[in-house]
């Protein structure tokens, strides 16, 4: 999928207040302007929201009642940037980048981190996932991701599961929750165009 694509089915989750009909021709074909990309919309929710919230998680693992985990614009703007860098640090444009997390507000930051720093993202699953272990190695196997980015939680497991992999394949991993933020300034646009892959979507 491209971002051309991408963007147009994820308005409403970004937060993009414009019309459909900006980019619906009266054939019914979605044309989006040349230079829009997912990441570029955060960029100006970051600017207009600032500290509203982008993500809320509400994580059960913990109390059974329910933690709500919120991540600002600011924050997440912040903790893209600096993922972002670190991984133009240590990987190419273009290159794979598994996300092997689990659920919550990292497994976002982290997706949008790989499509920020020019590479295409491979949303996945932690390894701790009962029952997809085979799965999860046929996915690395044919991806062969340059990076994979996880929790520093699920790190562990993350680096226990990917020394299974043959040596050549065993890529980088980068918990997420760990970059630190003044990483940020460091990214370098990537030039990414509007119909450049954004990402990588395994299905069942």
């Amino acid at each position: 999928m491209t971002s051309r694509t991408r963007k147009a089915l994820s308005d409403n989750a970004i937060g993009h207040t414009a019309s459909a009909e900006n980019s619906l021709h009266s054939d019914g074909s979605i044309v989006i302007p040349d230079g829009i990309t997912l990441t570029s919309f955060l960029e100006r929710n970051r600017a207009a929201m600032g500290e509203e919230p982008s993500y809320r998680f509400i994580d059960y693992a913990q109390n059974p009642d329910g933690e709500i985990i919120e991540l600002s614009w600011n924050d997440l703007w912040s903790q893209v940037n600096a993922v972002a860098a670190r991984l133009q640090q240590v990987t190419k444009p273009r290159d794979r980048v598994a996300i092997l997390a689990p659920q919550g507000v990292d497994y976002v930051a982290a997706f949008f981190a790989a499509v920020h720093a020019g590479n295409i993202a491979v949303p996945l699953f932690a390894p701790a996932l009962a029952g997809h272990t085979e799965r999860l190695a046929a996915v690395l196997s044919d991806a062969k991701p340059a990076a994979v980015l996880t929790t520093t939680a699920a790190a562990e497991a993350v680096r226990a599961f990917t020394k299974t992999l043959p040596a050549a394949e065993r890529p980088r991993v980068i918990a997420v929750d760990a970059v630190p933020g003044t990483l940020a300034d460091m990214h370098v646009d990537p030039g990414s165009q509007t119909d450049d892959i954004a990402y990588l979507q395994y299905t069942s």
